[in-house]
């Protein structure tokens, strides 16, 4: 996911779930974290959250390495901006036991943690963090987050009302550092070639049916006016609505928020809490997608096709409309669309919806990784001590991210260096309200170093500069983030009510579940029995779904 943070990071995925002996309620969080008994305190250690230790220390860590990672020339990932700041303003330096690829990463750490080969600092996911906890492979982190965490980190890891550290809270007890951020961040906006709209004389969709109607119109009506029928109207990827894969470019979790369907998240009906992808919404919204793939109005390839693949399909002029996360505007995404032709106008706009009214967007719980340290490692405290430093670096008061984000003129996403990493849940968000005060005042004087870097390629933009066409797109007035301050501020927001580590019953089934899911909708999509749908909410329920169904409801009654 290199590229797809390039200018500003959104990641993922659906919620995870976690069972009811995993988390604490506010009252005992915060009395475990903020008031942890004296005797569990470490006695040994530098404690002061910025605090560098003399003579240095070294911790060892194991990481992915994401797609298109570079360095520049002479650099490494044991010698980079961000290995150079760890030593000289904490005095830790990291080496790795290993490094792999994103796509392996899971896949060794789950050896790693078999043969208890583990080092000092690793990232893990949901399932792997309550895995180690109950086989006791990790620190305890209460007293060293509660004694060592700045002010600012603590901040950033409650924005989100305490439902990060809770789940990362077992029996009272703080294990994990959450990956910070934003669950909005990852709602869908739909986006659409306003200048295709103009050359047909067509209004931005306000309804399914309009969206139909625009789909079509893309299809058979050239709207690129060359004179051939070679663009289609909706864009869509090969994983459809798949929690775990192409989700954030181009799949249908907006379509389906069009018919009030919410795959992947769960969900109150009569008082319980329910799997929305079981739900019968789920099943007309599939049967909109099946009438478009007869019509001719996705294309025909789709499901061969990933994120990636679509977007050389809208770079090429070839699709005009596609769902996907606020930042698809960027660098390697349809910012290459503008740069290939500065006559596309791509915008976004708020999920059309099938009754007219407005759709209400879901929203994932945003935290799907997690920082532990090993049992019995020399300095736990380290691990907050680097998190401290990479907020700090990013988004704090003394942010540098010309130096520490993001390499403009090379177009290197140095944050990807970082061992740790988070964001605020509301930082792109408040940005866009800093960058478009200071557009209409014409005064950024107020704004933080990562904000007017934003309003300088806003200015560029608006000056004529395509390249920074994307930035503009997302902070500029009616760019992407004001669809989400919209969500916001109307509340027309369906949020995950279920987060945190995996139930027994997901670890055992989700995988099946999940692959059963996504088999059986692109079936339907390309012409099978939508019958096929019933037939799999059943099979859902018998092949575990219940026993989680249950699980998630006795979690939720005993918060």
């Amino acid at each position: 996911m290199g590229k797809a943070k390039l200018l500003v990071t959104g990641i993922t995925v659906m919620a995870l779930m976690f069972g009811a002996t995993a988390c604490a309620g506010n009252n005992n969080e915060a009395k475990s974290i903020n008031n942890a008994p004296e005797e569990s305190k470490p006695q040994a250690g530098n404690m002061d959250p910025m605090g560098k230790y003399d003579p240095a220390i070294t911790v060892t860590a194991v990481r992915a390495i994401s797609d298109g990672m570079t360095f520049s020339e002479g650099e490494s990932l044991q010698n980079n901006v961000w290995s150079r700041a760890y030593e000289k303003e904490l005095g830790i330096k990291i080496n790795y036991d290993w490094t792999t690829p994103t796509a392996q990463y899971d896949q060794k750490l789950n050896i790693a943690i078999a043969s208890d080969q583990l080092p000092d600092i690793m990232k893990v996911n949901a399932a792997q963090l309550k895995r180690l906890v109950e086989d006791e492979q990790i620190e305890e982190l209460t007293s060293f987050y509660s004694s060592t965490a700045s002010e600012f980190t603590q901040k950033i890891l409650s924005e989100d009302g305490g439902n990060a550290l809770k789940s990362a809270t077992f029996q009272d007890k703080l294990y994990a550092l959450p990956m910070m951020g934003s669950g909005l961040g990852q709602a869908d906006v739909l986006w659409i070639r306003a200048d295709w709209l103009k050359n047909l004389g067509l209004d931005v969709p306000k309804t399914m049916d309009d969206l139909m109607s625009v789909a079509k119109a893309f299809t058979f009506n050239d709207p690129d006016q060359n004179g051939k029928q070679d663009t289609y109207g909706l864009g869509l990827n090969k994983d459809i609505a798949d929690k775990d894969a192409g989700a954030y470019y181009a799949a249908a979790e907006g379509f389906f928020n069009g018919y009030g369907a919410y795959p992947n998240i769960w969900v109150d009906k009569d008082g319980e809490l329910a799997y929305g992808s079981i739900q019968p919404e789920i099943k007309i919204a599939l049967a909109a997608l099946q009438s478009m793939y007869k019509d001719g109005l996705l294309d025909k390839e789709f499901g061969t096709k990933d994120p990636s693949k679509v977007n050389q399909d809208a770079v090429a002029g070839k699709v005009g409309m596609l769902y996907g996360y606020f930042w698809n505007t960027g660098a390697g995404w349809l910012q290459d669309s503008k740069i290939a032709d500065p006559k596309a106008d791509w915008i976004a706009v708020p999920l059309p919806s099938a009754t007219g009214e407005p759709a209400k967007a879901q929203v994932p719980f945003a935290i799907n990784s997690y920082y532990v340290v090993k049992k019995g490692a020399e300095h736990p405290e380290a691990a907050v001590k680097l998190l401290n430093l990479a907020l700090e670096k990013l988004w704090g008061e003394t942010a540098e991210p010309d130096i520490y984000n993001t390499d403009a003129e090379k177009g290197t996403a140095l944050f990807n260096y970082a061992l740790l990493y988070g964001e605020a849940p509301r930082k792109n968000l408040d940005a866009y309200l800093h960058v478009t005060d200071a557009l209409k005042t014409k005064d950024p004087s107020k704004l933080n170093p990562e904000e007017k870097g934003y309003y300088d390629s806003s200015v560029k933009a608006l000056d004529g500069d395509n390249n920074y066409f994307g930035v503009l797109n997302m902070y500029g007035e009616k760019g992407s983030l004001s669809v989400l301050e919209g969500y916001s501020k109307n509340n027309t927001l369906q949020n995950d009510l279920f987060f945190g580590a995996p139930t027994d019953g997901m670890t055992e089934h989700n995988a099946t579940l999940q692959k059963q899911q996504l088999e059986t909708f692109t079936q339907i999509v390309m012409g099978g029995d939508l019958n096929q749908f019933d037939r799999f909410a059943e099979n859902w329920k018998a092949l575990g779904g219940s026993a989680i169904t249950k699980e998630v409801n006795e979690w939720n009654k005993s918060r």
